[in-house]
């Protein structure tokens, strides 16, 4: 798995992800985006269009016992988070991770078109 951080844009940090996404892979590239200067003040953007998922449920298990750790610095910090996937069975395993963050304190949604995964950033 390889990832590019790219935070030209301004309302939002992208994650570009190729190869075949595992979670060692995955929770580093989570690790880069959340230690960024500029994490609590833009949105996440995740591109996993040119990645293959290799994760199973107790990875996305251990992945989001990961995020439960995670304590903003400011109550009011840039939540939204766009994971952007192609294909049916992909978006059903990133369904999942998202339904298993909702009592978490960020907002993951997934979608398979780019211009609708930017519109939800910028509401």
């Amino acid at each position: 798995m390889k990832f590019e951080l790219d935070a030209s844009h301004s309302i939002y940090i992208k994650m570009r992800v190729t190869g075949i996404v595992d979670k060692p892979g995955l929770i580093s590239a989570i690790s880069e985006l959340m230690q960024h200067p500029e994490y609590l003040d833009k949105h996440s953007f995740w591109d996993f269009t040119q990645a293959n998922l290799g994760l199973s449920i107790s990875d996305l298990n251990e992945i989001v016992g990961i995020l439960r750790l995670y304590k903003p610095r400011q109550k009011e910090f840039a939540n939204r988070s766009s994971i952007l996937v192609t294909g049916p069975m992909t978006s059903a395993i990133v369904d999942m991770f998202v339904k298993m963050t909702a009592l978490l304190p960020f907002n993951y949604r997934v979608f398979n078109d780019a211009k609708e995964a930017e519109a939800f950033l910028n509401q």
